[in-house]
């Protein structure tokens, strides 16, 4: 007698796992045949049954089920914002209970790498539609699916700061630096927004200190840091700073263009353009030593024509004549510095309207024609 119950009771254990499993296998079925609603019907209850709900297998077809339905004509709506995380939940579910190596764990990269693509679109989706918040979540997600790709982080910093989120796009630059992501567009893109968010002088040097490090020939990285050297009264600083480098790389054609730039701003003219001019011997190609010497002799031309137009009537009769002729020779020889770094850049905006001016101060109406309407293009 007791050996008959025994067998029973086997059987009656067999017959309930035997209708579980069925349950998997019937989800599968319907996966197959794209009876995606009847799939998860399937699928969620041998999530919930202590036979099946440890089984990897169970939780990596709950992934695959709920992900397929995501964006399907037809079961699409049965999906919600928060599907692509039960996706993301389920295949970790899997890997856990089967490790990376399994039957299941070593098919879950593929789908989540498809996953990722599917949040990412999601994403992109409402970024286009300037749905700032809901294109950051999305983009946060996709990060979180493949944590190694960068190109979820970077758009969800474009997000945050038209979403004028700045110290939240701030952060997103951050993790792209953690993840090695050391772009020159990065620190500078993080500097512009330290900027904007009145940070510390020392917070934005240390940022800028760091970009150089990665990009030490960065013009726009070298000019931001002088800015601060000088803001903080450490011209001098900087200057030594300056020549240490160029000594290190005397052919390095930036360096000379920031240099000049300092000498610049110190009101040392002439030295400047004798730097500039060194920038344009190391890299005939070098588009800010064209640029700078242009504004340089342009604007000290200009400066010489205002003090003709303040001058009276009789002072100008006197002085007026000659002063005008001296600011003709700074305009003309700004002009083939322009036209130098126009041909270098014939797209900068910045070249042309400087070369409009330039044409207009030496009566070429027809150059600055020209060029005005490549300009207005």
């Amino acid at each position: 007698m007791k050996k008959v119950l025994l067998t029973a009771l086997v059987a009656g254990t067999i017959s309930v796992a035997s209708a579980q499993n069925s349950a998997v296998n019937s989800a599968i079925l319907n996966h197959k045949n794209g009876t995606l609603d009847k799939a998860l019907t399937d699928i969620e209850k041998a999530t919930e049954h202590k036979k099946t709900k440890d089984k990897a297998k169970t939780w990596f077809y709950r992934g695959v089920i709920l992900q397929d339905m995501i964006g399907n004509p037809i079961y699409g709506k049965q999906t919600d914002e928060k599907t692509p995380i039960t996706v993301l939940e389920s295949y970790n579910k899997a890997v856990e209970l089967d490790g990376e190596n399994g039957e299941y764990g070593k098919q879950v990269p593929e789908r989540k790498q498809m996953l990722y693509g599917q949040v990412l679109n999601q994403a992109v989706e409402y970024h286009n539609n300037q749905d700032w918040p809901n294109a950051i979540n999305k983009y946060e997600l996709a990060h979180k699916i493949s944590p190694q790709d960068t190109t979820a982080v970077l758009y969800a910093a474009y997000a945050a700061t038209a979403d004028n989120k700045y110290d939240q796009a701030i952060g997103f630059y951050n993790e792209l630096l953690d993840m090695g992501h050391k772009t020159e567009d990065v620190y500078k893109a993080k500097v512009q927004l330290q900027q904007a968010t009145e940070a510390s002088d020392e917070a934005v040097m240390e940022t800028l200190a760091n970009g150089l490090k990665e990009h030490p020939n960065s013009v726009y990285l070298m000019q931001e840091e002088l800015k601060y050297y000088l803001k903080n009264d450490r011209a001098d600083e900087a200057m030594a700073k300056l020549d240490k480098a160029i000594a290190a790389d005397p052919k390095n054609a930036s360096l000379y263009a920031v240099k000049g730039n300092l000498q610049e701003r110190k009101k040392n003219f002439d030295a400047a353009k004798e730097t500039y001019k060194k920038a344009i011997e190391v890299d005939p190609t070098n588009f800010d030593a064209y640029y700078n010497l242009g504004v340089l002799e342009y604007n000290q031309g200009a400066d010489v024509n205002n003090k003709a137009a303040k001058m009276d009537y009789a002072t100008y009769q006197k002085k007026g004549k000659a002063l005008e002729a001296e600011a003709k020779k700074h305009y003309q020889a700004a002009l083939p510095y322009f036209e130098k770094a126009h041909e270098i850049q014939p797209e900068d905006k910045a070249t042309m309207q400087n070369l409009v001016n330039v044409y207009t101060r030496l009566g070429r109406k027809s150059d600055a024609e020209k060029i005005s309407a490549q300009l207005n293009k």
